[in-house]
């Protein structure tokens, strides 16, 4: 006899599933906001008598939100088709798993730079096309990819304001100080702000392959990925609680749009 505990169980994981489809199949909606409304809309059918309906009436509800939410890019100027070559020629060929990831989240900062005043909007997606490649082979020196990014950045001349982002991008001083680059680090001002934290909402909303993802499924994947000895997993206990809130605070700013 299935138990009350058995079938909240089974009615959260056919919830869960369905989260995950609809942030593949509405993927120019920021994930946060397709969370948001699918728990709205469990809320509001928690009661139906007949349960097995529910995740039918969720996905109608998100779908028809998903369908109006409006959707508007950044049009490319020179700085971010410049990040995009240079991001194109130095993780492509060499890493494309990590060009995958990297083109998904300049796409979601295409998406998510509406939040920001006008004049920011670009910084944000080219910092979204270059935030990974210190991990190519060309550009590592310390090991740490910010860090090896953000100086490659410098010396090509790049604002100070994008090397900050890249330096700094997703809690990277904690792994910093687990590795012993601290003091290189700071090299690079912090960029704290509503700039910053959509980086790291773009970063952390998108997984390995350049899918969109949750912010839980993301910090999942990262733990599995990595293993538990990894300084990125490690630093989790350090900056996981500044990820998620700069991811929130992104999502309250995207709800207002």
């Amino acid at each position: 006899m299935t138990t009350t505990a058995e079938v909240a169980s089974q009615a959260d994981e056919r919830i869960r599933r369905l989260e995950s489809q609809l942030v593949r199949e509405y993927d120019d909606v920021p994930p946060s906001l397709v969370h948001e409304w699918i728990e709205r809309a469990r809320a509001r059918f928690g009661g139906a008598r007949v349960q097995e309906f529910v995740p039918l009436f969720v996905a109608r509800e998100v779908r028809a939100s998903a369908r109006a939410f409006p959707v508007t890019e950044t049009t490319g100027s020179t700085l971010s088709s410049w990040a995009r070559n240079t991001a194109r020629r130095l993780l492509a060929a060499e890493l494309p798993r990590r060009w995958a990831h990297t083109a998904g989240v300049a796409r979601r900062a295409e998406h998510v730079a509406r939040v920001l005043p006008e004049d920011e909007r670009e910084l944000l997606v080219a910092a979204a096309w270059v935030h990974d490649i210190g991990y190519a082979a060309e550009l590592k020196d310390t090991g740490l990819h910010s860090l090896d990014g953000a100086r490659y950045l410098r010396r090509a001349g790049v604002s100070g304001r994008i090397c900050g982002l890249v330096a700094h991008h997703s809690g990277a001083s904690a792994v910093a100080g687990l590795v012993g680059l601290a003091d290189g680090l700071r090299e690079f001002a912090d960029q704290r702000g509503r700039l910053r934290d959509a980086l790291w909402y773009c970063d952390m909303s998108t997984g390995p392959d350049g899918q969109p993802t949750t912010v839980q499924g993301r910090l999942a994947e990262i733990r599995q990925r990595r293993g538990p000895e990894d300084p990125v997993v490690r630093a989790l206990a350090i900056n996981g609680a500044e990820r998620l809130a700069a991811v929130r605070r992104t999502h309250r700013l995207l709800r207002r749009t």
